[in-house]
């Protein structure tokens, strides 16, 4: 097996990780774990991670946010440095809430909302975290929106954003029907099905 050590912007993008390496029980082992709380420790560390990569494979998710494309992004962190063949960097557009939304069918049924509400194409949204808040908003489950949506106007998220999502994509995102909406996400998946590790001096 493979061990792959793991970096994330935050909570839910660890669980969308574990969810998604599921696929590969019998290829990766999870070694350690980053989490940044945040872009900005990601891309201070990126070029650690990078040489680290030649010793033990890292698997780096962060999102797209502002940048024009993933490799406008890589490029800018890496400083033109080249990226080692162990480094599986991977970046969600525009958000890793559009790769939930994603799931139109699986979403909907989660939250209690017809299925028009999901967006066709989840990474056009310039702020699917926002979008996804919206949608919860309408959930006809109680416990539900209140986990999910703002208690105030102070707050960006409900008070348990994470555990519920957390939920619904352990328990009920499919990612094969995610992937068929959203292609930052199929590429994720495809990189980590073709990956082998490299020998690097």
């Amino acid at each position: 097996m493979i061990t792959l050590n793991f970096v994330f912007e935050d909570d839910l993008s660890e669980m969308v990780m574990l969810k998604i390496i599921d696929r590969f029980k019998d290829k990766f082992y999870i070694g350690n774990t980053y989490n940044g709380n945040g872009f900005g420790y990601i891309k201070k560390n990126i070029k650690g991670f990078n040489q680290a990569s030649k010793t033990i494979p890292f698997f780096v998710l962060t999102d797209l946010d502002q940048y024009e494309c993933p490799s406008e992004l890589i490029n800018n962190w890496l400083n033109s440095i080249p990226k080692n063949k162990n480094l599986i960097f991977r970046v969600a557009i525009r958000e890793i809430e559009a790769w939930l939304l994603a799931d139109r069918v699986g979403f909907s049924k989660y939250l209690g909302v017809s299925i028009v509400h999901l967006p066709l194409s989840p990474e056009s949204e310039m702020d699917a975290k926002r979008k996804l808040i919206s949608i919860a908003a309408r959930s006809r489950n109680r416990s539900i929106k209140e986990d999910i949506t703002p208690k105030n106007e102070n707050a960006q998220v409900g008070p348990n954003y994470n555990g519920r999502l957390g939920e619904y994509v352990f328990n009920h995102w499919n990612i094969d029907e995610a992937m068929l909406n959203c292609e930052s996400l199929k590429r994720a998946v495809r990189c980590l099905e073709v990956f082998q590790q490299t020998a690097i001096k």
